[in-house]
Formats: C-alpha cells, sequence, structure tokens
C-alpha cells in the first residue's frame, strides 16, 4: 500500500509539473512570456522604423517580417510555450492566406491600395503577406488571449473593445512607416497622416473579433483551431467591406 501511495504521488507531481506554466502565467501580472513577447514585438517596431529612415523598399518588409516570424517561432521552442505560440501561429496564417481576397480587392476591385512595380507577387498581394499577418495575428492574438487568462478575466465585451481598440490605434504608426519605406500606398481618402480612416476602422474590426476566437486557444486541437483562422479569414473581407462603404468613400 505505501508504495502504491508513493506512485501515486509521485504522478500528482508530474502532472502538477506539467500544469504549473499555465497556471503560473494565469496568475502572475507580468510573466517571462510576456516579456518574450513584447521583444518580439520591439523587433517588428524596429524594423519598420529602419526601413523607413532608409526608405529600402519591399526588400527590408520581407526581412522585418522573416525575423519577427523566426523570432516567434524561437520562442515556441521552449516546451512550455509551444502550445500556445503554435496555435497562435497557424491561427494568423490561415487567416493570413484568407486575406489575399481582400488584398486583391482592395488594388484591382476598389483601386484604393497599391504595391510597388517589380515586387515579386503571390496573387495581388508581396509574397511575404501571409506571414506578415500571422505575425501581427499572433502578437495582437496574444493580449487578446492574455487577457482571458487574468485573474479575474475582463468581461469578454470589454477584451473585445480593449483589443479592437488597440488594434485601431496601433496601426498608423506602421502604415506611415509602411508609406515611408515604399512597402504600399492608398488611394485619397479622408486620413490620419497616411492612414485612412477605413483603414483603422478595418483593423480594429478584426481585432475585435480576436478574444472570442482565441479564449483557451492553447486547449484546442489544431483542427479546431486552424478553422478558426478561417471563421476569422471569413470575417476580413466583411470587416472590410463595412469598413469601406461608412468611411472610405
Amino acid at each position: 500500500m505505501g508504495r502504491v501511495a508513493s506512485s501515486r504521488r509521485a504522478r500528482g507531481e508530474v502532472e502538477r509539473a506539467g500544469r504549473e506554466p499555465q497556471a503560473a502565467l494565469a496568475a502572475r501580472r507580468f510573466t517571462a512570456l510576456d516579456g518574450a513577447m513584447l521583444g518580439a514585438l520591439l523587433l517588428l517596431v524596429a524594423g519598420h522604423i529602419i526601413s523607413a529612415l532608409g526608405r529600402l523598399g519591399c526588400v527590408s518588409a520581407a526581412v522585418t517580417v522573416g525575423l519577427t516570424a523566426l523570432a516567434l517561432l524561437g520562442l515556441a521552442l521552449r516546451r512550455a510555450w509551444r502550445p500556445l505560440l503554435l496555435r497562435l501561429l497557424a491561427f494568423g496564417l490561415v487567416a493570413g492566406v484568407c486575406e489575399l481576397f481582400t488584398d486583391y480587392s482592395g488594388e484591382v476591385v476598389a483601386h484604393s491600395l497599391s504595391y510597388p512595380p517589380g515586387e515579386p507577387m503571390l496573387w495581388a498581394s508581396p509574397v511575404y503577406m501571409p506571414i506578415s499577418w500571422m505575425v501581427v495575428l499572433t502578437q495582437i492574438g496574444y493580449l487578446a488571449w492574455r487577457l482571458d487568462t487574468l485573474a479575474p478575466s475582463p468581461p469578454r465585451w470589454l477584451a473585445m473593445a480593449l483589443v479592437g481598440l488597440w488594434g485601431a490605434l496601433n496601426i498608423p504608426f506602421y502604415e506611415e512607416m509602411a508609406y515611408h519605406a515604399g512597402w504600399w500606398s492608398y488611394a485619397h481618402a479622408p486620413s490620419l497622416g497616411h492612414t485612412p480612416y477605413y483603414v483603422l476602422l478595418f483593423e480594429g474590426l478584426i481585432a475585435l473579433a480576436l478574444p472570442p476566437l482565441l479564449a483557451r486557444i492553447e486547449r484546442r486541437s489544431l483542427r479546431a483551431t486552424l478553422l478558426r483562422g478561417l471563421a476569422l479569414g471569413v470575417w476580413i473581407p466583411c470587416a472590410a467591406l463595412t469598413a469601406w462603404l461608412l468611411l472610405g468613400r
């Protein structure tokens, strides 16, 4: 009986050890993963600033996106972080591939978006664009997921409002840097700097959908994760059309 009890205690310790990283993440206000994700965000910001100051063109966009994607994949090498990060990346990649249709509509149908001539393209988008969306959605998606892990967590409507607001308010920096770096530009429309108001609304509407889609994503199956990415991919052109009709004309 003593050996059986000892064996059960040992198994319980192993199970608790596996749960500890997630439990600690939910309990603390700032974690090692929070810091690592902040570092990846700063890397992306630095790439944009350097590209804009040097007016480095489309190659710098691919380099910036690629380095940040590699940094996020590097964070996933840590076993405790892997389930969450790989699912966020998969979710973002599916949505990013779906976004190619929205890019096509903006460039070819609405003529609201243009890219430099001679750039390697995937359909009507630069070849790096799905990875760019993967990176951005992983970073904003992490914020959405993180709000849900806080103890106590904010109400879902408040989390959606906060993430949606962040998605809208941070975009003028990236759009301004992209314009000066020569990555893309928009047709004339009511704007904040080089960021049309409809783009602010568009990005905010996308971010708004992330808290319900990414709640407890680290526990979802790969299939469920990919379906959620597809759901966001379906929402993206709807958000784009809504924003364009309201503020783009």
